[in-house]
């Protein structure tokens, strides 16, 4: 067994220790802000209300690349990897998809984190506070996957790494549709 794996299976049993009825209703929930067709569904809104301004058009190119790119890439990865979800212990939500890389994590990481440095800047006087709000949402999104028993600590983690590539090249988007 692998370094990565002894961690993943040691956390995964952690955490089932600790699993009370309360926090699986609570980290589901939260768990849903993560969702493929939720992240969809604000990419569109939010892109659209970018779009709506001419000078945050670029914005609006830049989130749906890097949102669309994190999709189409971390479904990918699932299926060129197909590594299965924890089954040591039981979860507390069903899965049926492959488990690496997260897509909770993978989609959280894209489209929050790209709205955070959106938001922050167009408002710099803000930006510790909309960090701290960013990095609070997908750490406890990516979290909720690892409580709920679905995914590894390295899912996750790949997920998080995936996600903020795109983001790169979400900015490298907007830069390039910014120009005149």
């Amino acid at each position: 067994m692998s370094f990565i794996s002894t961690i993943d299976l040691q956390f995964d049993t952690y955490l089932f220790g600790i699993r009370t009825p309360f926090f699986i209703s609570l980290f589901n929930s939260i768990s849903l802000f993560g969702e493929y067709l939720f992240i969809i569904v604000l990419t569109a809104l939010i892109g659209t209300l970018l779009w709506r301004f001419a000078a945050h058009r670029a914005y609006a190119a830049g989130l749906v690349t890097a949102v669309v790119g994190a999709g189409v890439s971390g479904t990918l990865l699932k299926l060129l990897i197909a590594r299965a979800r924890p089954s040591g212990l039981l979860p507390a939500i069903a899965e049926t998809s492959y488990s690496f890389p997260s897509m909770h994590a993978t989609l959280a990481m894209t489209f929050y984190g790209f709205t955070a440095y959106v938001l922050c800047t167009l408002y710099p006087a803000q930006r510790r506070s909309l960090l701290a709000a960013a990095v609070l949402i997908i750490s406890a999104i990516g979290f909720s996957r690892l409580y709920l028993g679905v995914h590894f600590p390295s899912d996750v983690l790949a997920g998080y790494l995936l996600g903020g590539a795109w983001i790169f090249i979400g900015i490298r988007a907007r830069a390039f549709f910014s120009r005149p």
